[in-house]
């Protein structure tokens, strides 16, 4: 499991103008490492191409190594090379001359980016330019020329479980050398990812999942167990409501704005406790697996309205709620299974709602926990031996060719077969065909058309054949 911690702190005297000298020469490392990508060049020829160009130079070899692996996942997510660097936004403010030069290169600079080492040289392995010293509550920046750079992390009181994982980090990497940990750092904030060694599975009781139905505005839970009277029985022991209304409501304000800055905040604050709840609730309740629906769901225009599309695609539930949710049960020893959700609320409602006397998510919530205690497979239909497949004849060959050829619509659909069967006679002067025939406009107007035939009575066989066809 994958753990990120973004703490403030307190820069020393000299480190902010090295660290936005580094900034701004990995960022044109990385833009350029991008575009070399994207033109084709082989990446195991990247390397060499940026060390023999300017942007290579007055950089860390780390740091260069850094920045061709964040060019590298960059490419592997935009492919078509037309990634903006700084943000659309920003981008069309600065061709409108609504923002200045400054602020562009503001814009376009990026958090200084060390890719971890486990093991690296030195006291501590983990990374080869950063040092923990939680007992201290700061990190040493090793930065060019030999400079060591002291940053102060601001860990408040509250922050107990923060000290707890980065002193824990601290000591792996001091004695076990086993853990890298990459880093990120901007003007005021840094930030810390590493891989926490996978936790052994909870002892819960076998036979008891707990059930989440995610909706827009709603999440409900219920934990079910196997029922005592047989295959397809299940038994409710504990459901609940979590109502979040104003999560998906829009302020009308751009992403920017400070107001829409501190709402997502706020909302992505709240997903987080969430999730730390209902991983409470399964600790609590003993449960072997919580199960969530299968949604496969990309943000969409589903044609509806911009409200509409802002509660289906829900583009803040998964970074919000799932991935601290995966994380928190992941911690807590305990499996996520995903189950098909078609139909779930429907059915819940129908089998659960007079019987448990529970709201619709909690329906759909022992629904879905029943379809992972009991799940039902359809296999696929088995021909039976001793009855034999039906002939070809009448259907449509293999090789796209019919038993009985089709018959045409048209005098001239099919140049190669004529449609005329004359009888043997004088040459009709319609179509100059051996025998005795008639003009399409006779088979309309009757005897009193006024083309010249021979025979006003008989009708051209090929004529009387397309005018049925057009005709009906």
């Amino acid at each position: 499991m994958t753990r990120t911690l973004k703490l403030p702190y307190e820069p020393t005297e000299g480190l902010a103008q090295v660290l936005a000298d580094q900034r701004r020469r990995q960022g044109r490392l990385i833009r350029s490492a991008y575009r070399l990508l994207a033109s084709g060049l082989a990446q195991r020829d990247l390397y060499q191409a940026l060390r023999s160009h300017p942007v290579g130079k007055g950089l860390h070899t780390w740091l260069v190594l850094s920045g061709i692996k964040k060019a590298q996942a960059l490419y592997a997510r935009f492919p078509s090379g037309r990634i903006v660097f700084g943000g659309r936004r920003a981008f069309l403010e600065r061709a409108q001359g609504r923002m200045s030069r400054e602020e562009w290169r503001s814009a376009r600079l990026m958090p200084l980016y060390i890719e971890g080492h486990a093991k690296s040289y030195g006291a501590q392995g983990g990374n080869h330019l950063i040092t923990l010293d939680i007992a201290s509550e700061r990190v040493i920046y090793h930065g060019p020329d030999s400079r060591d750079f002291t940053i102060k992390l601001r860990l408040s009181r509250k922050s107990r479980d923060y000290r707890r994982r980065l002193a824990q980090l601290q000591a792996r990497c001091e004695a076990l050398r086993d853990v890298p940990f990459t880093v990120s750092i901007d003007g005021t904030e840094i930030a810390l990812t590493w891989a926490e060694p996978a936790v052994p599975s909870a002892c819960g009781i076998s036979g008891r999942v707990l059930g989440l139905d995610l909706n827009p505005a709603r999440l409900g839970w219920a934990v079910v167990e196997k029922g005592p009277t047989g295959p397809g029985s299940c038994r409710c022991v504990s459901w609940g409501v979590f109502e979040y209304p104003d999560f998906s409501r829009r302020l009308g304000f751009a992403s920017d704005d400070p107001r829409s800055v501190a709402h997502t905040r706020k909302r992505r604050f709240e997903l987080a406790i969430l999730a730390k709840k209902v991983a409470l609730l399964a600790r609590h309740h003993r449960v072997s697996a919580a199960v969530t629906e299968a949604l496969r769901f990309w943000p969409k225009d589903h044609g509806k309205g911009r409200r509409f599309n802002r509660l289906i695609n829900q583009v803040w539930f998964r970074r919000g709620l799932l991935e601290p949710l995966t994380r928190r049960l992941a911690s807590a020893g305990v499996a996520r299974v995903e189950v098909n959700p078609a139909y779930s609320s429907k059915m819940g409602n129908h089998l659960w709602a007079d019987a448990l006397r529970v709201p619709d998510p909690a329906c759909a919530a022992v629904e879905l926990a029943r379809r992972a205690l009991w799940p039902l497979r359809f296999p696929a239909p088995q021909r039976d031996a001793a009855q034999l497949p039906k002939p070809n004849a009448r259907r449509q060959r293999k090789d796209g060719a019919r038993a009985r050829p089709r018959k045409a619509s048209g005098a001239n659909s099919n140049p190669r077969r004529p449609m005329h069967a004359a009888v043997p006679g004088q040459i009709c002067g319609p179509c100059s065909l051996p025998g005795i025939h008639a003009s399409p406009r006779s088979l309309i107007q009757g005897p009193e058309s006024s083309v010249t035939s021979p025979a006003r009575g008989l009708h051209c066989r090929s004529d009387e054949t397309s005018m049925r066809f057009a005709w009906g």
